[in-house]
């Protein structure tokens, strides 16, 4: 049941909320630059923050074959009916069905939307690797990308649903969260800020290429921002003015 409520909470954890992690038996530690993040990419350890009552604790990341929303039939049923379904997948519920992102394998992703009215399952595009669907102004968006970054807007037009390029970004979004009414989102090295105006400004780059120990979630706790990731946690201070580095790793 403990591991479920974990599955369970994975989505809700890349959304920030004004908190910080409990570190009580983290200590800190080198920075994983240079030669250590090599040692850092072998770890067997990879974090994750997950709340438990008014605590954000920090736990391994078990890992799911999918994430987001809950798709109503099971898995067998699923693959009878659409001969599809393989590989990871990230699932954003709508008022007239699912929008379902696949990763299958290095080089295959795409999306899909399940229409719950006509039982049926139609490809909206072709080579698109979702890696988080969010809302945002009341619309729908997907942060995007396997080699090159984009922010898309996932829309419907004449009864189907479609998408169009907001931003294009120098960096692979991974993580986004919410943050004085704008969105932050963390990519491989850099975070950025979207805006009310859709425009995305850098904030930061990384000392070290975090992207190499795979950033799980994050936490937002007034100037000062934390990534779980494999080997540690990165809490950068003043994350948005005068950015400092420190990395926590257990006792």
């Amino acid at each position: 049941m403990k591991f479920i409520s974990i599955i369970s909470l994975l989505m809700l954890c890349q959304f920030s909320l004004a908190q910080a992690p409990n570190l009580t038996n983290w200590k800190i530690d080198t920075l994983p630059m240079g030669d250590l993040i090599y040692k850092a990419n072998q770890s067997e350890n990879d974090w994750l923050f997950v709340q438990s009552g008014d605590t954000w604790e920090i736990v391994n990341n078990p890992y799911s074959i999918q994430k987001g929303d809950s798709l109503p039939f099971s898995k067998k049923f699923i693959y009878k009916k659409f001969k599809l379904f393989k590989g990871k997948k990230i699932v954003k519920k709508t008022s007239d069905g699912y929008l379902i992102g696949f990763k299958n394998g290095e080089f295959d992703g795409s999306l899909y939307f399940m229409d719950l009215k006509r039982r049926g399952v139609y490809e909206i595009e072709k080579e698109l690797t979702i890696n988080n669907f969010f809302e945002f102004q009341s619309r729908i968006y997907a942060i995007e990308g396997l080699y090159f970054g984009k922010i898309i807007e996932i829309f419907k037009d004449n009864g189907f649903w479609k998408t169009q390029t907001v931003s294009n970004l120098y960096d692979i979004p991974k993580l986004i969260a919410d943050h004085n009414n704008e969105k932050l989102i963390v990519g491989n090295q850099y975070i950025f800020k979207l805006g009310k105006d859709l425009k995305t400004i850098e904030i930061l780059k990384s000392p070290f290429y975090w992207g190499m120990l795979y950033p799980s979630s994050i936490l937002i706790d007034n100037e000062d921002l934390y990534l779980s990731m494999r080997k540690g946690v990165l809490k950068i201070k003043k994350f948005d003015t005068q950015p400092t580095y420190e990395w926590f790793t257990p006792k």
